[in-house]
């Protein structure tokens, strides 16, 4: 987890790769989408599959142990499918957006800071299910010393892609990884590596997004 950043440091840089060989070859609206799969591949689409089951529990759920019970089954229902969509879209229209900007420190920053949200989620959760799970590893407040590394590595990445504009984002983030940790303890009593991909397509999602309206704005940094 204390590598989180990092890891989102390298995925950002695969997807400005990706951005920088097809400027001038592809209209922005299709380098967005092929950006979109491109992020899809490199993580195996083992968020996407959280994210649709997370919603599928939340959505058809009728308490905490039905909607957990939803999420552990295979099966994708029309919740999932829709949010996966949403969620595509909402991607591939920021980085559409972003790359008719040239904006490439966004597409940069935005797997970094989504995976420090993440461990921030962790790290200030318990996990749902009592049997443990795939997630399991990841939660708890003996993983919090990570964070002692995550932040700075956030923190630094921030400053030096967008400025105070990065730090601020940081900021944010780790509100939010908060603000869902206190969500799903009251919805589902914690969190499973279902919500924990959800939070981090979620997040990922928001940061590019603001991303394109900081770049609307006259791209301050």
């Amino acid at each position: 987890m204390a590598y989180f950043p990092l890891i989102g440091l390298l995925l950002g840089g695969f997807l400005a790769g990706l951005n920088w060989a097809g400027q001038g070859l592809l209209p922005p609206s299709v380098l967005g989408v092929l950006e979109a799969g491109w992020l899809v591949l490199l993580t195996r689409a083992l968020h996407l599959d959280g994210l649709a089951d997370t919603v599928d529990g939340l959505g058809g759920g009728r308490d905490a142990e039905h909607a957990l019970f939803i999420m552990k089954d295979s099966n994708v229902g029309a919740f999932g499918v829709t949010a996966v969509v949403l969620v595509l879209l909402l991607k591939a229209s920021c980085l559409a957006g972003l790359s008719r900007a040239g904006a490439w420190q966004v597409m940069l920053i935005a797997p970094c800071l989504s995976r420090f949200s993440l461990a921030v989620l962790g790290c200030f959760s318990c996990y749902a299910r009592p049997g443990g799970g795939l997630g399991t590893c990841f939660v708890g407040r003996e993983n919090r010393w990570t964070l002692f590394l995550s932040a700075p590595t956030a923190l630094v990445a921030g400053w030096i892609m967008l400025g105070c504009w990065g730090v601020g984002a940081v900021g944010v983030v780790a509100f939010l990884g908060l603000l869902s940790a206190l969500f799903f303890r009251k919805v589902l009593g914690g969190v499973t590596g279902d919500v924990l991909g959800a939070h981090l397509e979620i997040t990922e999602s928001l940061v590019l997004l603001a991303g394109l309206w900081l770049v609307g704005r006259g791209g301050a940094w």
